[in-house]
C-alpha cells in the first residue's frame, strides 16, 4: 500500500515538471495588432455656387472719330477728329456656378457679373471736341477650366454683354450728344487659387467689344460711328457656398 502510494506521487510530480524539462514555461502570444487604414483627405473642388468682388483697370480703347458729312454741298467734307482711348479704373461684383466630378481636373462653369467705373476718354482735334464714358456693364458667361494643381485653377470664358455709354461731339458743323444702350460681346482668361474651403482669390484678363452705331449730328449736318472696345484687367475674391 505504502509503495502504491508513493508510484501515484512520483507520477504527479514527473507530469507536473514535463512543460519545465521540455524547454521553460508557456508564455501566451498575444494578438497581432492592426492598424485601423489612414484615409486621404478629399481633393479640394471648385464645385458649387458663389459670389464674389474685384476691381481692376481698362485700358487699350481705340474708338476713331470719323466727322462724315450728310450732304456733300454743305462743304463740311469729311475728316478724322482724333482717336477715344477708352480706359479707367473700374470694379465689379459678380456670382455663379462651377460644376466638378470628383476626381477631375475639368471645371465647367456659368457666372454673371456688373461693372461700374470710369470707362472714358476725350479729344480734342481739328476744332471738334468729343468725349465717350462707358457707365456700366453687365454680362453673362461660360466658362471651361482645368486645375492644374488641386488648389489652382486655370480657365478661360466668353460671353454676352450689355451696357450704357454716353457719346459727345462739339464742333462747328454741329453737336452729337447721344445715350448708346450697348450690346457686344466678351472674353478672356483667368486663374484661381483657394486659401481655404470658402475662400479663393483670382486674376482676370478681358476683352469687350460693342460694335458699331451711327450717330448723326443734332443738325443733321455730319455723322459718326461709336465703336466702344476696351481690354480690362482685375483681380478679385470669391466665396463659395
Amino acid at each position: 500500500m505504502k509503495s502504491a502510494c508513493l508510484i501515484v506521487i512520483a507520477t504527479g510530480l514527473a507530469a507536473a515538471a514535463t512543460p519545465v524539462l521540455a524547454g521553460g514555461p508557456v508564455v501566451p502570444v498575444p494578438e497581432p495588432v492592426v492598424a485601423a487604414p489612414v484615409m486621404a483627405p478629399p481633393a479640394p473642388s471648385f464645385a458649387g455656387a458663389y459670389i464674389g468682388g474685384g476691381i481692376g483697370y481698362a485700358f487699350g480703347g481705340d474708338d476713331d472719330v470719323g466727322i462724315l458729312t450728310n450732304d456733300a454741298s454743305n462743304g463740311l467734307g469729311n475728316r478724322r477728329a482724333g482717336t477715344l482711348e477708352l480706359g479707367g479704373p473700374i470694379g465689379n461684383v459678380h456670382g455663379g456656378y462651377r460644376w466638378q466630378q470628383p476626381g477631375s481636373r475639368m471645371v465647367y462653369g456659368v457666372e454673371g457679373m456688373a461693372t461700374l467705373g470710369g470707362v472714358d476718354a476725350d479729344e480734342e482735334s481739328r476744332g471738334y471736341k468729343s468725349s465717350s464714358v462707358v457707365k456700366w456693364t453687365a454680362s453673362i458667361k461660360g466658362s471651361v477650366g482645368f486645375t492644374v494643381r488641386p488648389d489652382t485653377l486655370v480657365y478661360g470664358f466668353a460671353g454676352y454683354s450689355v451696357g450704357q455709354s454716353e457719346y459727345d461731339i462739339t464742333g462747328a458743323g454741329g453737336t452729337v450728344n447721344e445715350t448708346r444702350n450697348l450690346d457686344g460681346y466678351v472674353v478672356g482668361l483667368g486663374v484661381e487659387k483657394m486659401l481655404n474651403e470658402r475662400w479663393s482669390v483670382r486674376g482676370e484678363y478681358q476683352y469687350s467689344n460693342y460694335g458699331r452705331d451711327r450717330m448723326d449730328a443734332e443738325n443733321d449736318a455730319y455723322h459718326t460711328y461709336d465703336t466702344p472696345e476696351f481690354n480690362a484687367l482685375r483681380v478679385g475674391v470669391n466665396y463659395r457656398f
